[in-house]
């Protein structure tokens, strides 16, 4: 028998919208292998099937993720190899987060730490509650935070400020999240709730262009637009005959509202 998983999915809104939930509360929803693993798994699932309109991350019972969960990365530590599949695997579970062609909003309370704040780091946007805890504490650990994760910070935040996140290794919160730029948007106690409200306006916005766009925009953050360059012609084209552009030509000479199809 399958051992169950620790990451959930729920569909709301009559299916428009995931829910993902890393429900790991013994560990403040810390990842280990297997629940990375999930995670990744859930996201490719996402991309390839019948998508929904907008994603929302968050974690169970209070926190939204405590990062890598230490004791599980320390019981690898010693097998190089295994190690290395680990840590492969955690970037493996956030270019999934990423490269979702469609709006990803993590919904964060409590404990946003380290490969949580990495995670958060993955998604497009990011909405916080008023016990939100977000930081790096990597110096703290006597570690190296993993440059793809630092250029991500430093492009949301500023290279400055992230020095200052980085160096210290304090955790911030909520209200100078919000002020860094780290969040989008403070709120009260539903955060899920929230994060759904300021992702709807996305949701009737057509599915290409989001695709197309963030495409785009993670080239940009990344430094890797040329890298880039041929799949973002190709959306771009697929677009320009897709039969939501001609619908939403017709809606408009009509001037009526467009129902997008994400064909």
């Amino acid at each position: 028998m399958a051992e169950k998983s620790e990451i959930l999915l729920e569909w709301k809104e009559g299916g428009r919208v995931a829910l993902v939930t890393i429900d790991r509360p013994q560990r403040r929803n810390a990842c280990d292998f297997a629940a990375w693993t999930d995670l990744r798994d859930i996201f490719r699932r996402l991309a390839e099937g019948t998508r929904p309109q907008l994603v929302v991350l968050t974690g169970a019972q209070g926190h939204f993720c405590a990062g890598d969960d230490i004791v599980a990365f320390r019981a690898v530590l010693d097998d190089t190899a295994a190690a290395a599949v680990y840590r492969a695997r955690i970037q493996e579970c956030y270019a999934a987060v990423q490269g979702l062609p469609v709006p990803v909003v993590a919904a964060i309370g409590g404990a946003c730490v380290g490969g949580g704040c990495s995670l958060a780091l993955c998604c497009d946007f990011r909405v916080g509650r008023p016990d939100a805890r977000i930081g790096v504490p990597t110096a703290k650990l006597g570690l190296v935070y993993p440059t793809v994760q630092l250029v991500r910070l430093a492009s949301l935040i500023g290279v400055a400020r992230a020095r200052r996140w980085v160096y210290g290794g304090e955790l911030v919160g909520c209200s100078d999240a919000l002020e860094a730029g780290y969040l989008d948007v403070a709120c009260g106690d539903d955060v899920v709730a929230a994060a759904i409200e300021f992702g709807r306006p996305f949701m009737d916005s057509a599915p290409l262009s989001i695709a197309g766009s963030k495409l785009q925009l993670n080239a940009i953050a990344a430094g890797r637009l040329q890298e880039a360059s041929a799949a973002i012609d190709a959306i771009s084209a697929q677009a320009d005959n897709s039969a939501d552009y001609r619908n939403a030509a017709t809606a408009f000479a009509q001037k009526r509202r467009p129902v997008f199809e994400g064909r």
